[in-house]
């Protein structure tokens, strides 16, 4: 009995040594080197995404900058200047559709950093606030307007329908989507907004004070027929990557 009690004593002590080991940082959790920049660029999906652009911005010196590329893994080191205070970001150029789109890629951590070095890491996202909120979503806009010959002004009773047309731009399948945009008086109102970017086909249906029914829409700006259906293309933006579409609806 004696003995089954010291073998007990004996695996206990062992489950509590390697419990304590694996206390400690992981392996992938890297700690910031100084004088660096490093990081891992990440895709969508988790993959590793080499080949893309990482800025280093000297917050203290003005046009001063340090540039760096993400290797096969994803990952990145950057030389500090010795002098200053920093922020980084991470950009792609994408193609789709015969367009082309500059998207910012999504910061782990969104702050300053000094000489001592930090570790940002960045991933691609289709959608989600941004760190700054007046800069918006990663998703896409689509800005909704009245017809003025339309007797309906509460468009915050339309319900939009939006039907991917092939895959979104990171070539994933993209789902449909039932939308309405924000409240009067919010920063949303009159914006469908946080939309994965790809093409759609677009329906609307009324439902609201003037009774409901479908709705017809076309490219705001044209001279366009409404139809009760249209295929949505986002313009590219250089404002934060902020692409947006117009549209028009009556019935």
């Amino acid at each position: 009995m004696r003995r089954v009690f010291v073998l007990m004593q004996c695996l206990f002590m062992l489950m509590a040594v390697a419990c304590t080991e694996t206390d400690g940082p992981s392996p992938d959790e890297a700690a910031p080197e100084e004088g660096y920049t490093t990081g891992k660029i990440t895709n969508t999906d988790g993959s590793p995404m080499p080949g893309v652009k990482v800025v280093v911005d000297n917050t203290m010196i003005y046009a001063s900058y340090s540039i760096g590329t993400s290797d096969e893994k994803g990952n990145y080191k950057i030389q500090l200047p010795k002098v200053g205070t920093f922020m980084a970001s991470a950009h792609i150029t994408k193609k789709y559709n015969g367009r082309e789109y500059e998207l910012d890629l999504d910061p782990d951590v969104y702050e300053e950093f000094s000489i001592n070095g930090a570790v940002r890491n960045f991933q691609w996202k289709l959608s989600g606030r941004r760190p700054v909120e007046a800069q918006g979503y990663y998703g896409a806009t689509i800005e909704v307007n009245k017809d003025v010959m339309s007797s309906v002004y509460d468009s915050e009773n339309i319900e939009f329908t939006l039907v991917p047309v092939g895959n979104l731009i990171d070539g994933s399948k993209g789902k449909t989507l039932k939308m309405k945009h924000g409240e009067p008086f919010t920063s949303d109102y009159g914006k469908l907004v946080d939309i994965p970017m790809g093409r759609y086909t677009m329906t609307a249906y009324y439902n609201g004070e003037g009774g409901k029914g479908p709705l017809k829409l076309r490219k705001h700006f044209s001279e366009d027929e409404y139809e009760n259906e249209i295929t949505i293309d986002f313009e590219p933006s250089t404002m934060w990557g902020n692409n947006i579409a117009f549209i028009s609806y009556s019935e």
